[in-house]
């Protein structure tokens, strides 16, 4: 089977819309990620779930890793 042009074209054109479509989503990504930054949930978030620093407050936590 041999290919043509239009098969070739056709290839370029689901590539370059691919490379757009993940272009996209990775900056509505960041976008989600720089509003949950700003808004302190980021912080909220790793504070929550950080196992040695639980129940004893933020300086307590920021302290342990700085210490690291």
């Amino acid at each position: 089977m041999t290919r043509t042009v239009a098969d070739e074209a056709g290839q370029s054109t689901l590539e370059y819309l691919l490379t757009l479509v993940a272009f996209v989503a990775m900056v509505v990504a960041l976008g989600f990620i720089w509003h949950a930054a700003r808004d302190g949930r980021l912080l909220g978030i790793a504070i929550e779930v950080a196992s040695h620093g639980s129940g004893r407050g933020g300086l307590t936590l920021l302290q342990d890793v700085v210490e690291y």
